[in-house]
């Protein structure tokens, strides 16, 4: 390639930028790419989601069994002590609200995983404030 050559692929291209029409609206451009990828973005996101919500839930199936049998060695020796010191009918009570308050606690224990996991998924998804 000449000196000639090389000086005229420069002007070739300028022109070419020169015949272009007026410079694009950084902004405009982001709002359009934005609106036509929100619905993968959101499929994407949904797909996480779940996939996340099973992974966790399984795990936390995992302990169920020991926390369940270690309740019920607790509640037998609970009911066991209570009798001795109280009647019957006032420690089966006693034992009875006790094991259905830990039923309770262990219900809304699994219930909040997928509100946990949403509002993390959700703080998750917002851009983070890189000129703020």
């Amino acid at each position: 390639m000449t000196g000639r050559e090389a000086e005229a692929v420069p002007a070739d291209v300028a022109a070419a930028l020169d015949a272009l029409p007026g410079a694009a609206d950084p902004a405009a451009l982001s709002a359009q790419v934005l609106a036509c990828v929100s619905p993968l973005l959101a499929a994407r996101a949904r797909a996480a989601f779940w996939r996340r919500l099973a992974t966790v839930f399984g795990l936390s199936l995992v302990p169920l069994p020991v926390v369940v049998a270690v309740d019920v060695v607790l509640v037998l020796w609970l009911y066991d002590v209570a009798s001795t010191w109280l009647p019957s009918g006032l420690a089966l009570y006693l034992v009875g609200s006790y094991a259905f308050g830990a039923a309770v606690l262990l219900g809304l224990a699994y219930a909040s995983i997928p509100l946990l996991l949403a509002r993390r998924a959700a703080r998750d998804a917002q851009p983070p404030e890189v000129f703020a």
